[in-house]
Parts: structure tokens; sequence; C-alpha cells
């Protein structure tokens, strides 16, 4: 056999190694400490960090000053409740201010005929849902009600308060002493 004859192995060359994920994926150094090593495995290791960075991306290119369809009005009444008060930009997607879930307009949104009206529920963990934006306008609605309701108790004289309203103000009561916030 000739001495340049290779048997059964491959070596080095072209074609070997890790294939990239895309054209101009280039390798990222990130040290962690064992914990969040351990945490990041857990969570799906590259793939959901790169999912994460995706929709953090996805995220900051929308902008809704100019966004003129039903879906896109849903969203801009949904901002006057209660729950979504602490978006302070209104260029992008709601956020639930108790829940961190990010809501989000469908369709064209620069076309004001657009009346799909549908609407894109995105989830702390990046789990996406495509939903009916008058029935999540309707549930958003009802719950923006009841914190309002039963965040102002003291305004409902105490005979027409209902149960649940009855025992927030007792409970607020009580915390208010125990902790000096009166």
């Amino acid at each position: 056999m000739p001495p340049n004859e290779l048997i059964g192995r491959g070596g080095a060359g072209r074609g070997q190694g890790r294939k990239p994920i895309s054209g101009d994926a280039r390798p990222y150094k990130l040290l962690l400490p064992a914990e969040l090593r351990a945490k990041l495995d857990e969570l799906g290791g590259a793939e959901w960090l790169r999912t994460q960075l995706s929709l953090a991306t996805y995220l900051d290119e929308i902008n809704l000053e100019k966004a003129m369809n039903l879906a896109a009005r849903y969203i801009d009444a949904m901002r006057q409740l209660p729950q979504y008060f602490s978006n302070l930009d209104c260029r992008g997607p709601l956020t639930h201010v108790m829940t961190g879930v990010r809501v989000l307009p469908l369709g064209d949104l620069s076309d004001p005929e657009d009346d799909g009206g549908i609407l894109e529920v995105i989830y702390p963990g990046g789990h996406r849902v495509e939903v009916n934006g008058y029935a999540l306008y309707q549930m958003a609605l009802a719950e923006g009600v009841r914190w309002e309701i039963d965040s102002n108790v003291d305004d409902i004289p105490r005979r027409k308060r209902d149960v649940y309203q009855a025992r927030i103000a007792d409970l607020d009561e009580h915390l208010r002493r125990k902790h000096s916030l009166i």
C-alpha cells in the first residue's frame, strides 16, 4: 500500500466538524458559573438562547406608532386598562404587569381595512399563541374592571360589598396596620 493512503480514517479536511446553523453564524464564547450553565442546559442550551435572542430582536422591531388595523386598535384600547398601565412605550407590544405576557397585533398593521383582529400572545418562556383579538379584549376588560373596583373597595358601602370585596377590605386593613402602611 502506498504510504500516502489512509485506511478507514477521515482526517482533517474540508467538510469536517460541526456545520453552522446559517451562513453567517459565528461562535460566541460565554463564560458561566456551574449553576448558570446547568440552568441554561435545563432550559434548552444554545437553541433556547437563540430563540430568546430572536424573540427580543423581533420585539424590538415592532413599531405600533402608525399601526391602524383592527388588531392594533385592540392593543390601543387595552393600553387604557390598569393591568397594562406599566407600558410607558406606546410603540411596542403590551406587557401584562402581573404575568409578563406580551400582546402584539398581527396582520398588515398599516392597513385600516385589515379587520382580522388577530393578536399574538407571547408568554415569558417564549411560547406563542395567536388569539381572537375581540375575545382577549373582552377578558382584559373584565380583568381591568375587577382591578378597578377591587382596588377601591373603600368607595363601596360595606353593606353593598360582595364577599370578595369585603375580604379585600379586611385584609388591606390588617396588612396596613401590621406593616405600618397607613
